[in-house]
């Protein structure tokens, strides 16, 4: 009894404390309830969740590390149910313990769950109010880190920054603070600024706990000094990153950079790194390394300027098996560097960019800059092999049909031989391991030997493929199937023909039939190459020319080599004197030689200026302020032009047609003035007559063929036509009687007995000595060509009364103009329309009476 007694009394007596627990303190219960049923679970699993993301991420050693690997899309919806479960606790802490102090934790756990699905609106007002609420500084301060990562991964980098200002006024605790320098870190990362970056790590390399972050951030610390040359701390920095026990991949590399920054000294210290690289080789846990073991060796053997043995290890690297893309590429553009910057053998390089860009991954370092030296090398290479080409085909165009022949056997023999040598080689790599390949069988490009292409390449091959032929069967005719015909006639006691002979012999005559078959439809293929007539050799001369133009260019922007670009433009101009290019190439010598031979520079201005006197360049030449002057010129026959315009608008005919004959007295080189030119073309239909106007479009067009204006001048033309047409509808027409008019007055004449320059001279000094108030024009125009008749028209009059009084005066000069006239010189008065009636019916005899009539 009393041992159940004392039972009772302990399990109410607890009850009654756990009750006045619960009651006085519900908070405490509520904290416990929140961090351990469910902020505990929710925080496992989004570690879990991110420990897996940093576990299969392939971080790149041939750059410096990413701070934070990248959010891979695949394992968080793998992962999906599991950060649902996350989520789903944090939010039901949030939902039953709303006073407990995990409400914040919880909170910033959904946020950085957010941040993992992308889904950076929801987590950054998620991490706003977590800032905004919190009373627990160290939680607030961890959702501000938070947010400066979600931030940026939504490309906010600016909302970042200002994230960084805010907490940089914040007293963090050391937890905080650290993880807070590694994501400002990983902020100046992103901008590129790896000072800054450097500068953040190195205050919390060692406070960091996490060994494995730590490691890498040793061994970033190690690459940023190691590009900045600083190779005894780089190699502290890299030692560091081995403590513990970081990735394999980490330790393997930390080793390969520990050696690139090694001081080496001499003989022995050079073949200890050798003997090093080669027991990395040997040990089998390095066999997926083997690609940058031998690439390290490349890098290495470069330092020491051992360039052949460079290239060696280099091509070892891309023969590996399974070679990955990102080494491949940079093994062969290391290669590729070498020949374009030591050995300047710009076809070999181009071959190992292309072969490099073809697989780089696009964020390699410096990924646009080999792009565009790949470009560039593609290019020299396609303007070599054009003038290598056009030239060797233009020279076995000029050889008689026997020693063409024996060229094209000579080189198909040749081919054969090559195909063969190489189908032995490439059987013997299959059969060999661990062997150097050769530049010819290196991922997907072939050797730019002479020995490898068509005739192309071998000049000297012309001369040598006549001679063997001769020495072997004397002056032949060229026939089908003279060497067939040749063994079956032939005596000859030659070795090389007996060999020839008794190879056809052992042949089956349906072998030898279809071998003799391929290779004559191989020479036909050939032969169908090389030109035959004068207009295919000048389009190959063309070819040339616009190449070494190209070339010269490439030499100078692309490669920068300017004495190479000088001898591409020399040449181009010395065999080619008038080629197109010849003003472009001659002022790219003088631009080159302008700093460095000042004697040869003067002597290309000269040259320019004598035989392009009327380019852009010689004028620039001659006076460096030329397009600021002709710009000024420009802008003033703008604005005369602009006042012509408005008296047009304004239906002012006559003195916008004055403004712009004015205008174009004046000004000259200015490319303002074809508008200028349309416009007072257009005018003339107001001012003279359609056939005047007709004709000055005309000769716009003639002037100006191509252009905007052009088309709106041929467009003006197409609509003269329909006009004319309308002028004189029935023979029994009567000249208009409608004399209010504007006025020119008309002169007809024989353009046999009267000169016509002669005669627009006289009216012109006339004009000029008594009545240049009037700003009068002269125009003319073919009257009658079948009467030799020319007519000559003064315009325009402002009225009937004006032009009347002119001609009076006209009459009393025209005695002393020395000009011969006949019966045929008649001179009057008359109206625009009336003028372009008269044109278009060459009724003169009508039109006098007319005149007589109404005018005095």
């Amino acid at each position: 009894m009393r041992f159940r007694f004392l039972h009772i009394a302990r399990f109410f007596g607890l009850l009654a404390i756990t009750s006045l627990f619960i009651g006085c303190n519900s908070k405490g219960y509520q904290n416990m309830n929140a961090r351990y049923n469910g902020y505990f679970y929710a925080n496992q699993y989004l570690n879990e969740v991110n420990q897996q993301i940093e576990d299969s991420y392939q971080y790149n050693y041939d750059q410096v590390l990413k701070i934070y690997p990248d959010i891979d899309s695949g394992i968080i919806k793998s992962n999906k149910a599991k950060l649902d479960d996350a989520f789903k606790k944090a939010s039901q802490v949030i939902e039953w313990y709303g006073t407990s102090d995990w409400t914040d934790d919880n909170y910033l756990i959904i946020g950085k769950i957010r941040h993992l699905r992308a889904e950076f609106q929801f987590a950054i007002e998620t991490l706003q109010y977590i800032n905004q609420t919190s009373k627990d500084d160290p939680t607030r301060h961890a959702s501000l880190i938070a947010l400066m990562q979600t931030y940026m991964d939504a490309g906010d980098k600016d909302k970042a920054k200002e994230v960084s200002n805010y907490l940089e006024t914040e007293e963090l605790d050391n937890e905080n603070m650290a993880n807070y320098k590694v994501m400002l870190a990983y902020y100046y990362q992103r901008e590129q600024d790896y000072e800054a970056m450097a500068s953040n790590l190195k205050e919390v390399a060692e406070v960091i706990t996490k060994k494995d972050t730590k490691s890498r951030i040793n061994f970033i610390l190690g690459q940023i000094e190691q590009e900045k040359g600083q190779n005894a701390e780089a190699y502290k920095y890299y030692k560091a990153s081995l403590a513990g026990t970081p990735p394999y991949d980490l330790t393997f590399h930390a080793k390969l950079n520990m050696q690139q920054v090694s001081t080496v000294n001499g003989a022995a210290e050079i073949e200890r790194v050798r003997k090093f690289y080669a027991q990395l080789l040997k040990d089998g846990k390095n066999k997926e390394y083997q690609g940058k073991i031998y690439y390290e060796m490349g890098e290495f053997e470069k330092k020491q300027t051992h360039y052949d043995l460079a290239i060696g290890n280099y091509l070892k690297a891309v023969a590996v098996e399974e070679p990955s893309p990102r080494q491949k590429s940079l093994s062969y553009l290391r290669i590729g560097q070498l020949y374009f910057d030591i050995y300047e053998k710009f076809q070999l390089s181009s071959n190992y960019y292309d072969s490099a860009v073809s697989i780089m991954p696009a964020d390699i370092d410096g990924y646009a800059i080999h792009v565009k030296r790949k470009e560039v090398l593609t290019d020299f290479v396609t303007q070599l092999k054009t003038i290598q080409v056009n030239d060797s085909l233009l020279s076995l165009a000029e050889l008689p049909a026997i020693s063409l022949d024996a060229f094209l056997d000579n080189y198909l023999n040749q081919q054969e031989k090559e195909a063969k040598a190489l189908e032995k080689e490439e059987r013997q790599n299959q059969a060999s391991t661990g062997s150097v390949i050769s530049p010819s069988s290196a991922g997907g490009f072939t050797s730019n030997t002479p020995s490898s292409e068509w005739y192309y390449y071998n000049d000297a091959a012309v001369e040598l493929g006549t001679i063997e032929f001769q020495r072997r069967w004397g002056n032949r005719k060229l026939e089908d199937n003279w060497r067939r015909s040749s063994k079956e006639a032939s005596s000859t006691t030659e070795e090389s023909t007996d060999e020839a002979i008794t190879a056809d012999a052992t042949e089956k005559p349906e072998e030898a039939a279809s071998a003799d078959e391929g290779r004559a439809a191989k020479k036909k293929e050939l032969l169908a190459t090389i030109p035959t007539t004068p207009e295919a050799r000048d389009q190959l001369h063309l070819e040339i020319q616009e190449a070494y133009f190209k070339l010269g260019a490439v030499y100078r922007f692309g490669l920068g080599k300017d004495a190479k670009a000088a001898i591409s433009y020399k040449t181009l101009v010395q065999k080619y004197p008038d080629t197109i290019y010849k003003l472009d190439a001659l002022f790219a010598l003088y631009t080159l030689y302008l700093e460095t031979d000042a004697n040869q520079a003067e002597g290309y201005k000269q040259q320019i200026i004598a035989t392009f006197p009327e380019s852009l360049i010689a004028k620039t030449l001659i006076n460096p302020n030329y397009l600021a002057e002709k710009e000024a010129r420009n802008k003033a026959l703008q604005k005369v032009y602009a006042s012509a315009y408005g008296a047009y608008e304004n239906g002012e005919y006559v003195k916008a047609d004055q403004i712009l004959r004015g205008a174009l007295q004046s000004f000259e080189d200015v490319d303002f003035l074809p508008t200028v030119e349309l416009l007072s073309a257009i005018l003339k239909a107001k001012t003279e007559n359609l056939f005047s106007y007709e004709e000055a479009l005309k000769n716009f067009v003639e002037k100006y063929p191509e252009g905007r204006l052009t088309n709106y001048a041929k467009d003006l033309l197409l609509a003269v036509n329909p006009i004319k047409e309308t002028i004189v509808r029935s023979d029994d027409f009567e000249y208009s009687e409608d004399l209010k008019q504007l006025h020119l007055l008309a002169i007809v004449y024989n353009n046999e007995v009267t000169k016509t320059t002669d005669l627009k001279a006289a009216i012109e000094n006339f004009n000029k000595n008594s009545f240049s108030h009037l700003k009068l024009s002269v125009g003319q125009l073919e009257f009658d060509e079948s009467k030799k008749l020319g007519i000559m028209f003064i315009n325009s009059f402002e009225d009937k009364k004006t032009v009347e009084a002119y001609h009076r005066a006209f009459k009393k000069a025209l005695a002393d103009f020395t000009i011969e006239v006949d019966s045929n010189f008649n001179n009057f008065a008359i109206s625009r329309d009336n003028f372009q009636m008269l044109f278009q019916t060459k009724a003169l005899e009508a039109y006098l009476r007319f005149h007589n009539r109404f005018y005095q």
